[in-house]
């Protein structure tokens, strides 16, 4: 299903990931339960460790992805290809809701807004 995944590499280099998962989840429960007791340090501190828990993560998928990169050399342009058109859908879809979002309702209370014609009284309060 994967062109470089979990089909290609051995199981054994994912289980890093899996045992991180499992204590950035620990961590972040640990931390809502200080939250919720009102200790504030406490929870910090352990959002903290999460977050290094995670950094760990994303450093470990990056040798991962450098490990299939150089051990499937023939579908990293797949890998490439995939990626591109990735990035090209959302970036599509981010255009599609800024258009949505921003640029139709300017448009349309751009209309509504109309000065009043030239001839026409305005009402100032008197003194």
């Amino acid at each position: 299903m994967f062109p470089i995944g979990l089909s290609n590499l051995p199981s054994g280099l994912y289980t890093p990931l899996v045992v991180l998962l499992a204590v950035y989840v620990v961590l972040v429960l640990i931390a809502g339960r200080a939250r919720g007791r009102e200790d504030t340090d406490r929870a910090e501190r352990f959002d903290t460790f999460a977050f290094a828990v995670l950094l760990v993560a994303a450093l470990y998928t990056i040798v991962l992805v450098i490990t299939a990169a150089f051990s499937y050399p023939s579908r990293s342009t797949d890998m490439v290809t995939i990626l591109l058109v990735i990035c090209g859908f959302f970036a599509l879809l981010l255009f599609a809701f800024f258009v949505i979002v921003e640029w139709i309702p300017g448009r349309l209370s751009r209309r509504e807004e109309r000065p009043p014609a030239e001839g026409a009284e305005t009402s100032s309060p008197g003194p």
